[in-house]
Protein backbone atom coordinates (compact mmCIF):
# COMPACT_ATOMS: atom_id res chain seq x y z
CA UNK A 1 0.00 0.00 0.00
CA UNK A 2 1.37 3.30 -1.02
CA UNK A 3 1.88 5.97 2.13
CA UNK A 4 0.25 9.56 1.63
CA UNK A 5 2.73 11.85 0.36
CA UNK A 6 3.71 14.17 3.55
CA UNK A 7 2.00 17.13 1.28
CA UNK A 8 -1.46 15.60 1.19
CA UNK A 9 -1.12 14.52 5.06
CA UNK A 10 -0.40 18.28 5.87
CA UNK A 11 -3.25 19.35 3.43
CA UNK A 12 -5.56 16.80 5.53
CA UNK A 13 -4.62 18.08 9.03
CA UNK A 14 -5.04 21.56 7.90
CA UNK A 15 -8.30 20.75 6.40
CA UNK A 16 -9.23 19.35 9.74
CA UNK A 17 -8.15 22.32 11.61
CA UNK A 18 -10.24 24.56 9.73
CA UNK A 19 -13.46 22.36 9.97
CA UNK A 20 -12.78 21.95 13.73
CA UNK A 21 -12.29 25.92 13.94
CA UNK A 22 -15.21 26.59 12.35
CA UNK A 23 -17.50 24.09 14.38
CA UNK A 24 -16.23 25.55 17.45
CA UNK A 25 -17.18 29.15 16.14
CA UNK A 26 -20.71 27.64 15.59
CA UNK A 27 -20.86 26.13 18.57
CA UNK A 28 -19.25 29.38 20.62
CA UNK A 29 -22.03 31.26 19.00
CA UNK A 30 -24.95 28.98 19.78
CA UNK A 31 -23.44 28.36 23.00
CA UNK A 32 -24.00 32.74 23.69
CA UNK A 33 -26.84 33.67 25.66
CA UNK A 34 -30.46 34.58 23.16
CA UNK A 35 -29.95 38.70 24.01
CA UNK A 36 -25.86 38.54 23.33
CA UNK A 37 -26.65 37.28 20.06
CA UNK A 38 -29.93 39.26 19.27
CA UNK A 39 -27.51 42.26 20.19
CA UNK A 40 -25.01 41.04 17.52
CA UNK A 41 -27.34 40.73 15.07
CA UNK A 42 -28.38 44.08 15.78
CA UNK A 43 -24.89 45.51 15.61
CA UNK A 44 -24.47 43.97 12.61
CA UNK A 45 -27.97 45.28 10.92
CA UNK A 46 -27.00 48.63 12.61
CA UNK A 47 -23.76 48.92 10.39
CA UNK A 48 -25.76 47.85 7.40
CA UNK A 49 -28.01 50.35 7.44
CA UNK A 50 -25.37 52.83 7.88
CA UNK A 51 -23.14 51.59 4.46
CA UNK A 52 -26.48 51.56 3.00
CA UNK A 53 -27.04 55.08 4.30
CA UNK A 54 -23.37 56.43 3.34
CA UNK A 55 -24.45 54.94 -0.79
CA UNK A 56 -27.62 57.37 -0.13
CA UNK A 57 -25.81 60.13 0.62
CA UNK A 58 -24.05 59.89 -1.77
CA UNK A 59 -26.43 59.91 -5.00
CA UNK A 60 -28.71 62.84 -2.67
CA UNK A 61 -25.13 64.88 -3.34
CA UNK A 62 -25.18 66.05 0.28
CA UNK A 63 -21.76 67.04 1.11
CA UNK A 64 -21.77 68.91 -2.03
CA UNK A 65 -23.95 71.13 -1.08
CA UNK A 66 -23.65 71.29 3.04
CA UNK A 67 -19.99 71.56 3.11
CA UNK A 68 -18.47 75.28 2.58
CA UNK A 69 -15.32 74.18 0.15
CA UNK A 70 -14.69 77.71 -0.42
CA UNK A 71 -13.66 78.76 2.70
CA UNK A 72 -12.35 75.42 3.70
CA UNK A 73 -15.07 74.36 6.54
CA UNK A 74 -15.56 71.89 7.85
CA UNK A 75 -17.54 68.83 6.39
CA UNK A 76 -21.43 68.85 6.55
CA UNK A 77 -20.76 72.03 8.72
CA UNK A 78 -22.75 74.07 6.22
CA UNK A 79 -22.36 77.88 5.28
CA UNK A 80 -22.12 77.40 1.41
CA UNK A 81 -23.42 80.58 -0.26
CA UNK A 82 -26.12 79.89 -2.67
CA UNK A 83 -26.70 83.52 -4.72
CA UNK A 84 -29.64 83.56 -6.26
CA UNK A 85 -32.31 85.94 -8.06
CA UNK A 86 -34.41 85.88 -4.76
CA UNK A 87 -31.14 86.49 -2.64
CA UNK A 88 -28.61 84.46 -1.14
CA UNK A 89 -29.05 80.97 0.67
CA UNK A 90 -26.77 79.27 3.14
CA UNK A 91 -26.65 75.32 3.77
CA UNK A 92 -27.14 74.85 7.11
CA UNK A 93 -24.75 72.28 9.27
CA UNK A 94 -26.16 68.71 9.10
CA UNK A 95 -23.78 67.34 11.70
CA UNK A 96 -25.31 65.77 14.79
CA UNK A 97 -24.28 68.54 16.70
CA UNK A 98 -26.48 69.80 19.63
CA UNK A 99 -26.33 72.91 19.50
CA UNK A 100 -25.98 74.10 15.90
CA UNK A 101 -26.61 70.59 14.30
CA UNK A 102 -29.10 68.31 13.81
CA UNK A 103 -28.25 66.75 17.10
CA UNK A 104 -31.40 67.39 19.24
CA UNK A 105 -33.71 65.85 16.34
CA UNK A 106 -35.89 63.32 16.25
CA UNK A 107 -36.09 61.15 12.84
CA UNK A 108 -39.54 61.99 13.03
CA UNK A 109 -37.97 65.56 12.41
CA UNK A 110 -35.86 64.48 9.89
CA UNK A 111 -38.39 62.62 7.83
CA UNK A 112 -40.46 65.62 8.53
CA UNK A 113 -37.83 67.63 6.38
CA UNK A 114 -37.19 65.51 3.31
CA UNK A 115 -41.09 64.51 2.99
CA UNK A 116 -43.00 67.67 3.72
CA UNK A 117 -40.54 71.02 3.92
CA UNK A 118 -41.09 71.69 7.32
CA UNK A 119 -38.28 72.46 10.26
CA UNK A 120 -39.27 70.62 13.65
CA UNK A 121 -40.67 73.75 15.21
CA UNK A 122 -43.43 73.62 11.72
CA UNK A 123 -42.50 76.53 9.63
CA UNK A 124 -41.55 75.61 5.83
CA UNK A 125 -38.31 75.34 4.34
CA UNK A 126 -37.64 77.62 0.97
CA UNK A 127 -37.36 75.11 -1.84
CA UNK A 128 -33.85 75.94 -2.53
CA UNK A 129 -33.60 73.05 -0.23
CA UNK A 130 -34.86 70.42 -2.86
CA UNK A 131 -37.20 68.81 -0.38
CA UNK A 132 -39.36 68.89 -3.79
CA UNK A 133 -36.95 65.75 -4.87
CA UNK A 134 -36.25 64.21 -1.58
CA UNK A 135 -40.34 63.69 -0.76
CA UNK A 136 -40.20 61.15 -3.28
CA UNK A 137 -37.58 58.56 -0.89
CA UNK A 138 -38.59 55.54 0.50
CA UNK A 139 -38.83 55.43 3.90
CA UNK A 140 -36.45 52.74 4.34
CA UNK A 141 -34.06 55.05 2.16
CA UNK A 142 -34.67 58.15 4.64
CA UNK A 143 -33.98 56.00 8.06
CA UNK A 144 -30.77 54.97 6.20
CA UNK A 145 -29.61 57.99 5.22
CA UNK A 146 -30.57 59.11 9.05
CA UNK A 147 -28.58 56.31 10.06
CA UNK A 148 -25.32 57.50 8.47
CA UNK A 149 -25.87 61.55 9.56
CA UNK A 150 -26.12 60.14 12.76
CA UNK A 151 -22.64 58.52 12.46
CA UNK A 152 -21.17 61.55 11.69
CA UNK A 153 -18.62 63.42 13.83
CA UNK A 154 -20.36 66.56 15.18
CA UNK A 155 -19.49 70.05 14.53
CA UNK A 156 -19.89 72.75 16.50
CA UNK A 157 -20.58 76.06 14.21
CA UNK A 158 -23.80 77.98 13.76
CA UNK A 159 -25.73 78.55 10.72
CA UNK A 160 -26.19 81.40 9.12
CA UNK A 161 -28.90 83.33 8.21
CA UNK A 162 -30.27 83.62 4.67
CA UNK A 163 -30.03 87.30 2.95
CA UNK A 164 -33.56 87.14 0.71
CA UNK A 165 -35.33 90.09 -1.05
CA UNK A 166 -38.76 90.81 0.17
CA UNK A 167 -41.32 89.27 -0.16
CA UNK A 168 -38.94 86.14 -0.92
CA UNK A 169 -38.03 86.05 2.72
CA UNK A 170 -41.04 85.33 4.38
CA UNK A 171 -41.43 81.62 5.04
CA UNK A 172 -45.01 82.12 5.28
CA UNK A 173 -45.54 82.58 1.28
CA UNK A 174 -43.65 79.48 0.93
CA UNK A 175 -47.14 77.29 1.81
CA UNK A 176 -48.76 78.81 -1.25
CA UNK A 177 -45.59 77.60 -3.36
CA UNK A 178 -46.19 74.44 -1.75
CA UNK A 179 -49.85 74.40 -3.40
CA UNK A 180 -48.91 75.62 -6.72
CA UNK A 181 -45.69 73.43 -7.16
CA UNK A 182 -45.13 70.77 -4.42
CA UNK A 183 -46.22 67.13 -5.28
CA UNK A 184 -45.51 64.98 -1.90
CA UNK A 185 -45.21 61.66 -1.44
CA UNK A 186 -42.99 58.25 -1.71
CA UNK A 187 -42.76 57.11 -5.65
CA UNK A 188 -41.46 53.24 -4.50
CA UNK A 189 -43.51 52.40 -8.15
CA UNK A 190 -41.11 54.16 -10.29
CA UNK A 191 -38.61 52.72 -12.33
CA UNK A 192 -35.22 52.54 -10.94
CA UNK A 193 -33.59 55.21 -13.28
CA UNK A 194 -36.14 57.52 -12.77
CA UNK A 195 -36.27 57.07 -9.06
CA UNK A 196 -32.31 57.87 -8.58
CA UNK A 197 -32.55 60.90 -10.94
CA UNK A 198 -35.91 62.70 -9.37
CA UNK A 199 -35.39 61.72 -5.74
CA UNK A 200 -31.94 60.84 -4.97
CA UNK A 201 -29.85 63.12 -7.06
CA UNK A 202 -32.29 65.73 -7.72
CA UNK A 203 -31.54 66.16 -11.73
CA UNK A 204 -34.79 68.25 -12.67
CA UNK A 205 -33.90 70.49 -9.79
CA UNK A 206 -30.83 71.91 -12.31
CA UNK A 207 -31.87 70.87 -15.63
CA UNK A 208 -35.70 71.96 -15.85
CA UNK A 209 -36.36 75.61 -16.38
CA UNK A 210 -38.05 77.38 -14.15
CA UNK A 211 -40.50 80.32 -13.68
CA UNK A 212 -40.35 83.44 -12.09
CA UNK A 213 -41.35 82.11 -8.85
CA UNK A 214 -39.02 79.62 -9.09
CA UNK A 215 -41.68 76.58 -10.14
CA UNK A 216 -40.55 73.87 -12.73
CA UNK A 217 -41.79 74.09 -16.03
CA UNK A 218 -42.77 70.70 -16.24
CA UNK A 219 -43.73 70.76 -19.94
CA UNK A 220 -39.89 71.57 -20.62
CA UNK A 221 -38.59 68.75 -17.92
CA UNK A 222 -34.81 67.85 -18.68
CA UNK A 223 -34.43 70.41 -21.38
CA UNK A 224 -31.82 73.03 -19.47
CA UNK A 225 -32.25 76.76 -19.09
CA UNK A 226 -29.64 79.85 -19.97
CA UNK A 227 -29.31 81.02 -16.28
CA UNK A 228 -31.21 79.09 -13.30
CA UNK A 229 -31.53 80.46 -9.92
CA UNK A 230 -28.09 80.59 -9.49
CA UNK A 231 -27.19 82.55 -12.59
CA UNK A 232 -25.81 78.82 -13.83
CA UNK A 233 -26.25 77.78 -17.35
CA UNK A 234 -27.51 74.23 -17.57
CA UNK A 235 -27.32 72.21 -20.57
CA UNK A 236 -30.21 70.37 -22.43
CA UNK A 237 -30.08 66.61 -21.46
CA UNK A 238 -33.08 65.05 -23.36
CA UNK A 239 -32.86 63.43 -26.23
CA UNK A 240 -33.32 65.87 -28.71
CA UNK A 241 -31.17 65.29 -31.67
CA UNK A 242 -29.96 69.05 -32.24
CA UNK A 243 -29.92 70.76 -28.76
CA UNK A 244 -29.78 67.85 -26.68
CA UNK A 245 -27.96 64.54 -26.08
CA UNK A 246 -29.86 62.64 -28.69
CA UNK A 247 -26.53 61.62 -30.62
CA UNK A 248 -25.09 60.36 -27.12
CA UNK A 249 -24.82 56.67 -27.10
CA UNK A 250 -25.02 54.84 -24.15
CA UNK A 251 -21.10 54.36 -23.57
CA UNK A 252 -20.87 58.68 -23.84
CA UNK A 253 -23.28 59.09 -20.58
CA UNK A 254 -21.12 55.90 -18.92
CA UNK A 255 -17.99 58.40 -19.43
CA UNK A 256 -19.42 61.22 -17.94
CA UNK A 257 -21.24 59.76 -14.97
CA UNK A 258 -17.80 58.03 -14.02
CA UNK A 259 -15.13 60.13 -14.79
CA UNK A 260 -16.71 63.27 -16.13
CA UNK A 261 -15.75 63.24 -19.62
CA UNK A 262 -18.03 64.35 -22.43
CA UNK A 263 -17.91 62.64 -25.65
CA UNK A 264 -16.16 65.54 -27.71
CA UNK A 265 -12.82 64.86 -25.01
CA UNK A 266 -13.52 67.96 -22.48
CA UNK A 267 -14.24 67.18 -19.02
CA UNK A 268 -17.21 68.58 -17.29
CA UNK A 269 -16.60 71.89 -14.45
CA UNK A 270 -18.84 73.81 -11.96
CA UNK A 271 -21.71 71.94 -10.31
CA UNK A 272 -21.54 69.15 -12.85
CA UNK A 273 -18.07 68.43 -11.82
CA UNK A 274 -19.23 68.21 -8.43
CA UNK A 275 -21.93 66.07 -9.18
CA UNK A 276 -19.70 63.62 -10.96
CA UNK A 277 -16.89 63.87 -7.88
CA UNK A 278 -20.00 63.18 -4.87
CA UNK A 279 -22.61 61.59 -6.58
CA UNK A 280 -22.43 59.48 -10.18
CA UNK A 281 -18.69 58.25 -9.84
CA UNK A 282 -20.05 56.52 -6.34
CA UNK A 283 -22.74 54.87 -7.93
CA UNK A 284 -23.08 50.66 -8.85
CA UNK A 285 -22.72 50.11 -12.42
CA UNK A 286 -26.54 48.65 -12.40
CA UNK A 287 -27.79 52.08 -10.95
CA UNK A 288 -25.61 54.33 -13.80
CA UNK A 289 -27.24 51.82 -16.29
CA UNK A 290 -30.89 52.53 -15.01
CA UNK A 291 -30.05 56.35 -14.78
CA UNK A 292 -28.84 56.40 -18.53
CA UNK A 293 -31.96 54.47 -19.49
CA UNK A 294 -34.10 56.20 -18.06
CA UNK A 295 -32.82 59.80 -19.45
CA UNK A 296 -32.37 58.14 -22.79
CA UNK A 297 -36.55 57.59 -22.60
CA UNK A 298 -37.68 61.52 -21.28
CA UNK A 299 -39.48 63.31 -23.84
CA UNK A 300 -37.31 65.12 -26.09
CA UNK A 301 -37.34 68.64 -25.47
CA UNK A 302 -35.89 71.30 -28.56
CA UNK A 303 -34.16 74.31 -26.48
CA UNK A 304 -31.09 75.64 -27.43
CA UNK A 305 -29.68 76.19 -24.43
CA UNK A 306 -25.67 77.40 -25.84
CA UNK A 307 -24.39 78.57 -28.53
CA UNK A 308 -23.22 74.96 -30.63
CA UNK A 309 -19.24 76.03 -29.47
CA UNK A 310 -19.83 77.01 -26.26
CA UNK A 311 -17.64 79.56 -24.65
CA UNK A 312 -15.92 78.11 -21.11
CA UNK A 313 -16.95 79.45 -17.98
CA UNK A 314 -16.35 78.20 -14.46
CA UNK A 315 -20.03 79.15 -13.59
CA UNK A 316 -21.60 76.88 -16.04
CA UNK A 317 -22.95 73.28 -15.28
CA UNK A 318 -20.96 71.85 -18.05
Amino acid sequence: MTRPHKTDQHRNKAQVICVAGALAVAVFLCALPASTQDLMAQNRGAQDLVANGEYIFNLAGCVGCHTDKKTRGPRLAGGRAFKTDFGTFFSPNITPDLDTGIGKWTFADFRQALRDGLRPDGAHYFPAFPYTSYTHMTDDDISALWAYLQAQPSVSKPNQAHQLNAPFGWRWLVGFWKALYFEKGPKSAWPRGRYIAEALSHCPECHTPRNWLGGQKTDMAYGGTQKNPEGLTIPNITPDLETGTGKWKSGDFEMLFSIGMLPDGDFVGGVMGESVSHSTSKMTLEDRKALITYLQSVAPVHNQVKPKKAEKSGTDAW
